[in-house]
């Protein structure tokens, strides 16, 4: 029974890491920034990914759609030929590439559910 519990508790952990907030993603936003970004901004509800692009020095942090996250849409919006871009779908993750809470929290549950299951 005791394992039973453990095991509901872990599932739910993991799915409430999975699950998405519910609230608007905040992103960086600088436009033609020559160094790192540090204002940030709530994005809009249609937007839902965080966009960095760098062209030259300079660098443009925003919301952006993850429709819209590719080299030809920026490059029409833009209007650029040369950049190099990233996009990512967490709070802030548009300052450079880290690993997300979510893959971490879904780590920290497993390892427990191990640990439960060997007691």
């Amino acid at each position: 029974m005791i394992k039973m519990n453990c095991v509901l508790l872990t599932v739910c952990l993991v799915l409430a890491a999975l699950c998405s907030p519910g609230y608007a993603l905040r992103c960086y936003h600088c436009d033609n920034s020559p160094t790192l970004c540090k204002t940030n901004s709530t994005c809009l509800p249609t937007e839902d990914t965080c966009l960095q692009m760098k062209f030259g020095k300079l660098r443009t942090f925003s919301c952006w759609k993850t429709s819209q996250c590719n080299a030809n849409d920026i490059a029409m919006f833009f209007q650029l030929d040369n950049f190099d871009y990233f996009c990512c779908q967490r709070d802030l993750c548009n300052k450079s590439p880290t690993t997300g809470v979510n893959q971490a929290a879904l780590s920290v549950a497993s390892v427990i559910t191990v640990l439960w299951m060997l007691l």
